[in-house]
């Protein structure tokens, strides 16, 4: 499975390593709790290359960006749509079964 949307034709890719039990994970533009306090940046698919340094999006440089780039994600949400009804059904079949087979009761 590819995680560019371009090669992966039309189909939603969920990366296992951030979808699991306790893994913490920000919502677009939160500060994180780390050193130099990085903010979680939406990028363009052309940024992701081997000079990108992840440090460089942090409370003191984000407005600028913001700024310069706008907030790239604003039309995230009108661009394309992908009905995920079948994959939330098998998400909720896979939970089911492991809290069945772990004898956890919700």
């Amino acid at each position: 499975m590819q995680r560019d949307p371009e090669v992966r034709d039309k189909k939603v890719y969920l990366d296992y390593l951030q979808n699991r039990w306790g893994q913490t994970m920000a919502a677009v533009y939160c500060v994180r709790p780390k050193a130099g306090a990085p903010v979680s940046t939406p990028l363009e698919w052309k940024e992701l290359n081997e000079k990108l340094n992840p440090q460089e999006f942090n409370i003191k440089t984000i407005f600028s960006r913001l700024q310069e780039k706008g907030d790239i994600w604003k039309d995230i949400f009108k661009k394309r749509k992908v009905d995920l009804s079948a994959a939330v059904i098998l998400l909720e079949k896979v939970i089911s079964k492991q809290q069945n087979k772990n004898n956890i009761k919700m």
